[in-house]
């Protein structure tokens, strides 16, 4: 059991670690920075904001997971907000970099495991998850998305972690 808030999904379908799940749509807080800036992520711009730095001088619930969509030259970093939120009662950031938006419903594959972030174990269990994708007639229509669930002190073989695709079906 979480002491935050998660994303609701409906099942879809598990195989061992991989799943394909249906989200209904959630409202993010995110920041787009180029890869040049790869030790800044955006992270505390929007932690900023969720802390009261926005137009209502509003504190914001921290939820779970934290969201990293890697694209060719950027990666965008997101916090998802609470769900008794709506788009129109969440607060104006003061940083013209963080951008409230909503992601509308839609259908992933996901696949979870622990430890901390390595690049080669991204890689591996990326391409593990969009094998078992294609196998199960789906088809792959988003970058990779990590979703990370734990504050950075917590120890990381504790660390819960997934890596996220949107997908749609192959059988119309």
């Amino acid at each position: 059991m979480s002491l935050v808030e998660q994303i609701e999904y409906d099942l879809i379908l598990k195989e061992d670690a991989m799943e394909i799940r249906k989200y209904k749509g959630f409202n993010i807080a995110e920041v787009e920075k180029t890869r040049e800036s790869s030790f800044d992520t955006g992270f505390n711009n929007i932690f900023r904001y969720i802390r009261g730095e926005n137009n209502a001088s509003q504190k914001i619930s921290m939820t779970a997971p934290v969201l990293s969509e890697m694209e060719d030259d950027a990666i965008k970093t997101s916090f998802v907000m609470p769900s008794d939120l709506s788009l129109e009662d969440l607060p104006q950031p003061l940083d013209d970099r963080v951008i409230i938006r909503h992601v509308p419903e839609g259908v992933y594959g996901a696949i979870g495991f622990t430890g901390s972030w390595k690049r080669e174990k991204f890689l591996n269990m990326s391409e593990r998850l969009k094998l078992w994708i294609e196998r199960n007639a789906y088809k792959i229509i988003s970058n990779a998305i990590v979703a990370r669930y734990n504050p950075p002190i917590t120890p990381s073989f504790l660390r819960k972690n997934e890596i996220l695709f949107r997908v749609e079906s192959r059988i119309k």
